[in-house]
């Protein structure tokens, strides 16, 4: 099945015009932003990367978020992903957030697990968003992986059926996070999202990030699955598409087990701005919380003023000239960035305008 959404690979060649003032050198602004905007959940999932990140019960207030927008518009942010280190469903401000964004034609997409939505939620998030993602990595052994509560599985049935059926232009998908408590939900899943008529259902690997991390597991243990993976990859009809993350699969291994990059720096941090759930802005998820590495806040900050700071390119440069296996705790949203961005420069020459 061919990835039309770029899932297992990167978005930077659509925006040439971007790229190429990075490549002359330029200070450019981000192309895209992944942020959370509550540090807390609604349920407890196996694999959460939050756990790593600290959960709390910190959350972006609504003016906040309006104003972030509105520096987005400013500085010329063309997307947001709200995808971070919590729910973002917790956080009311959600809605006006991304009414406010498509204001501004600014892209905007939410990962959620569904269960806080209702059917006036949903109506307001698929008038804004370009696409809506939810979270589901299990159907047979869905209360145990998702940490929900019984019962959970069957309201969000009807919440995406709900979101399909009014998804206006709106990309409706599901993801799963693939561990092995999940391997025998492989084709349970894929039969549920053609069943359900989603878009797309997405699997995509767990990224051991090391200490902190709720578990860890050998990654060449996907080679059980490779058949399933493949089964469930035919089952894709020209409705729903199932993806299997293949490339971000092999990374996290050679990653995790081997410290096998297939870059030689984290070069492409301007183009993707990271925001955890309390405000906290860093160059990556497995960062969150590490002062040291912190670009500002956009709770007490503004968003331009953080981008333009000395602060924030001096993190840059720190984060680019530190070599790979003293600073990357795994594959992460960055690696197939840098893969791009490595094969087009020479990383010692990439700082010399900073």
């Amino acid at each position: 099945m061919i990835d039309k959404w770029a899932m297992d690979s990167t978005k930077l060649q659509w925006h040439p015009d971007r790229v190429k003032d990075f490549m002359e050198g330029k200070r450019i602004m981000p192309i895209i932003i992944d942020a959370g905007i509550h540090k807390s959940c609604n349920i407890n999932c196996r694999f959460c990367y939050g756990v790593k990140q600290h959960k709390t019960t910190d959350f972006i207030p609504e003016d906040r978020l309006m104003m972030l927008a509105y520096d987005m518009y400013l500085v010329g942010v063309k997307a947001i992903a709200i995808i971070g280190d919590g729910e973002p469903t917790m956080n009311k401000g959600l809605y006006s957030f991304v009414q406010r964004l498509k204001q501004f034609n600014i892209d905007a997409a939410v990962a959620t697990n569904g269960l806080l939505l209702d059917e006036e939620k949903i109506d307001i998030l698929t008038s804004s968003l370009i696409w809506m993602r939810f979270n589901i990595s299990a159907v047979e052994n869905f209360d145990y992986v998702m940490g929900a509560p019984k019962g959970s599985l069957e309201k969000l049935e009807k919440i995406v059926k709900y979101a399909v059926k009014n998804k206006r232009d709106c990309t409706i998908g599901l993801q799963s996070v693939l561990i092995p408590d999940g391997f025998s939900d492989i084709i349970p899943l894929a039969k549920k999202a053609v069943e359900w008529g989603v878009d797309y259902l997405v699997v995509k690997q767990f990224s051991d990030g090391g200490e902190g991390m709720p578990l860890h597991f050998d990654m060449d243990e996907y080679k059980k699955v490779q058949a399933d993976l493949k089964i469930a990859e035919s089952m894709s009809t020209d409705k729903t598409s199932i993806i299997i993350k293949w490339k971000a699969m092999e990374d996290s291994k050679n990653i995790t087990k081997y410290k096998k990059y297939e870059f030689a720096r984290c070069i492409d941090l301007p183009f993707l701005f990271q925001i955890s759930g309390d405000g906290g802005c860093y160059p990556c998820g497995y960062l969150f919380g590490n002062k040291e590495y912190c670009y500002g806040n956009v709770c007490t900050e503004r968003l331009k003023d953080i981008l333009m700071s000395e602060k924030y390119w001096g993190i840059i440069k720190k984060v680019a000239e530190t070599p790979l296996e003293k600073l990357c705790s795994g594959q992460c949203r960055h690696t197939a960035t840098n893969k791009w961005v490595n094969d087009l420069m020479n990383p010692p020459n990439f700082v010399s305008f900073i």
